[in-house]
Formats: C-alpha cells, sequence, structure tokens
C-alpha cells in the first residue's frame, strides 16, 4: 500500500494561495516519519487572529488545518503547542518566526515536556477525583466517562515525560514502546476498556461517532453551529477502517476513544450545567440510550471500581516518581 493519500504538495499550493502573507508548517505524525497510510497532513497557519481548527479533503486525502496568531506561535502558553512547533516543518516562513520559534523550542524541550505533562497528570488526577465523586453520587455513567478521559491524560502525561507528542492513532505503539520510564499500557488498557476492543466494538463506536458528529452538522444539538466539517467525519472512519484492516483493534478502539472524549467534552462545553448522565437519559436527554450503548459508555459499576484503582494507583505512582 502506498505511503499516504496525497503527497504533502497536493494541498499546499492551496494552502500558500489562500494565507499569502502568512506562515505555514506541516506540523503532527506525517511531519515525524510516523504516519499511516490513512493519516491526514497537518499544517499550522500563523495567522493575525485565531480561527477554529478545519478538517478538509483533497483527492482520496485530508488535512487538518490549525491556526496560530503570531504571538502565540512566538510565545506559546501550551507547553505541547511549544514542543509542536519545535518539531514542526516549515514550508513558508519569510518573517522567521516559525524558524525562531523552533530554535526557541528546540533549546527547551526537555523543560517543556517536563511541563506538559506534568499538567496532564494533574488533570489526570483531578479527573480520577470527579469519577470517583460520580460513583459515590451513584451516577455510573459519569464514572465511566471520566475514567475513560483520566486514562488519555495519564497516557499523555507518561509520553510527554519521555519527549514524545502523543498521537492519538498511534497512541498503543507509543505507549508499548521499550524506552518508556514507566509502563503505562496495563493501566490505559484497563481504564478505557480495550477488552471491547473488537470488529464490533469498533464498527459500534464508529458509528456512534458519526450520528454524533451528524448531531452537530445538523444543529440537532443545542448551540452547536451547522457547519461541523463533514470531512472530519469522514477522516475519522477511513483512519478507524485502516486500522481495523490491519487488525489493529486495539488501537483502533482507542483512537475512537479519544475522539468520544473530544467530542463528549466539547458537548459539556456548550452545556456546562449538564453532566453525562443528563445528556444522555431523562426527557431533556441530547444522547438516547441506544448511542451511549454504541459509544462504550455501558460499563458496570465494578468495572468501573476496578478501573479506577489500577489507573489512579498508576497516577499515584508516576507523581511520586516524578
Amino acid at each position: 500500500m502506498k505511503e499516504g493519500f496525497v503527497p504533502a504538495t497536493a494541498f499546499l499550493g492551496t494552502i500558500l494561495d489562500t494565507y499569502r502573507d502568512s506562515a505555514v508548517a506541516l506540523v503532527g505524525c506525517r511531519s515525524r516519519g510516523m504516519g499511516r497510510y490513512s493519516c491526514e497532513y497537518d499544517a499550522l497557519v500563523v495567522t493575525g487572529d485565531r480561527r477554529p481548527r478545519t478538517t478538509f479533503k483533497v483527492g482520496d486525502g485530508f488535512v487538518d488545518l490549525f491556526f496560530s496568531t503570531e504571538r502565540e506561535a512566538l510565545n506559546p502558553a501550551n507547553p505541547e503547542l511549544a514542543l509542536s512547533l519545535a518539531m514542526a516543518k516549515p514550508v513558508r516562513d519569510s518573517s522567521l518566526i516559525l524558524s525562531t520559534s523552533s530554535a526557541a523550542n528546540l533549546a527547551t524541550v526537555a523543560g517543556l515536556a517536563r511541563k506538559a505533562s506534568e499538567r496532564r497528570l494533574a488533570s489526570a488526577l483531578k479527573i480520577i477525583g470527579r469519577s470517583e465523586a460520580a460513583l459515590g453520587k451513584g451516577s455510573v455513567i459519569d464514572a465511566d466517562f471520566w475514567l475513560l478521559a483520566a486514562s488519555y491524560e495519564l497516557a499523555y502525561a507518561l509520553l510527554l515525560s519521555s519527549e514524545t507528542l502523543p498521537s492519538p492513532s498511534h497512541l498503543l505503539s507509543q505507549l508499548r514502546e521499550p524506552k518508556r520510564r514507566i509502563n503505562g499500557f496495563e493501566g490505559f488498557s484497563i481504564g478505557t476498556g480495550l477488552e471491547a476492543a473488537s470488529r464490533a466494538g469498533c464498527g459500534a463506536r464508529l458509528e456512534g461517532i458519526t450520528v454524533l458528529h451528524d448531531l452537530f452538522r445538523e444543529g440537532k444539538v443545542e448551540s452547536f453551529d451547522s457547519d461541523w466539517p463533514k470531512a472530519r467525519t469522514e477522516l475519522l472512519s477511513a483512519k478507524a477502517q485502516e486500522l481495523v484492516t490491519r487488525m489493529e483493534l486495539a488501537e483502533c478502539y482507542s483512537f475512537l476513544g479519544q475522539e468520544l472524549v473530544d467530542d463528549m467534552m466539547r458537548l459539556m462545553k456548550k452545556n456546562p450545567r449538564r453532566t453525562i448522565a443528563s445528556l444522555t437519559a431523562g426527557k431533556d436527554r441530547l444522547i438516547g440510550e441506544r448511542l451511549t450503548r454504541q459509544l462504550g459508555l455501558a460499563r458496570t459499576e465494578e468495572a468501573i471500581k476496578a478501573g479506577l484503582a489500577v489507573v489512579k494507583s498508576q497516577a499515584s505512582s508516576f507523581a511520586r516518581s516524578g
């Protein structure tokens, strides 16, 4: 199978023509030489204002387009953005913004990785507390979701501590790499419920996320715009299908789980007073019971407690080791 749907030259011309006065760079897994056939190209455009990320299709391939202001590029507040900029491959940089940023961030990679890891670990510990609190209130589905979210935060913390930028569709292979200072695979596997990683499980979760995206796109979810990019859903499907074809079922289920967490967090941000339980049950629910099961938010209280015990223990051990 050929490497990549389309060469970078197929879309870079369009980006360079559209953003004529902007610095442009390739970022993400492809710029680091670890992209699969279905992996999209990630491009960063330095503009005068903040803009939301967008996804578009070029031929049989996809591009994720990210935007940054000049100030953010030169002095990123988020250490993960700084790490990404350190590893960026400039395409156009007439004002030397990207070169200056890359040089400055490369000089402090170890410190940036440590800071990013600490932020993710703090987030994981906080979310573990939310899961435990939800269990205490008898809300199993909320506890299930927060355990899932905490597991990803902890995985990111572990990877970043080894100066590795996490990549959602490569997460398991990254966690299995022997250079990891702490092996986080067991806790991640249990915390994310990878025992459900079958063809059927991946297919159901993909279908559920596709339905969720349709709701966003059709404006049926309160406060969501109707311009949700269809290419985003198509990209998700292409990556999931390739992983299934390669029989990387656990990687596929993990990848879709990260998308699920991102989408549900976005949903709650638009509805800040809602819990997962209130989003999925009752007369004012936004997501039905069948869709909830497809998404994989259906673990038992016993399974959640077991997962929490392992993830919490691993997070505590990691915190002490730092």
